[in-house]
């Protein structure tokens, strides 16, 4: 499996107002993005034109709120994958930092 790409959790947001599953595309969710979008369409298709906009609403709503929820959980995972604790300070550094930029030892 390759490393986990940091993602930005509002661009991530922003993409689900424009299009319906695209932050979940983003995000690399690939499956939950196209059901999105479909269960979306579907939504919009049964109800009709009176219920659009609150179903958006609602919909984003739900959608921003796991995608909060599915960043922090990438963030955790990237932050295992390409960080270490400095063994001086304790504080987080790149995983090939050869010095600590926080204080200055040699890893």
């Amino acid at each position: 499996m390759g490393k986990i790409k940091e993602r930005q959790l509002g661009l991530a947001i922003g993409l689900n107002l424009l299009l319906a599953g695209a932050g979940y595309i983003y995000m690399g969710k690939w499956i939950v993005g196209i059901f999105a979008l479909l269960l979306i369409l579907g939504i919009f298709n049964a109800a009709g034109p009176n219920a659009i906009v609150s179903t958006w609403l609602i919909m984003n709503l739900v959608m921003a709120i796991d995608m909060n929820i599915l960043f922090r959980k990438n963030k955790k995972k990237f932050i295992q994958e390409n960080m270490q604790k400095c063994p001086h300070c304790v504080e987080l550094i790149q995983a090939e930092a050869n010095v600590c930029r926080y204080c200055n030892n040699a890893l």
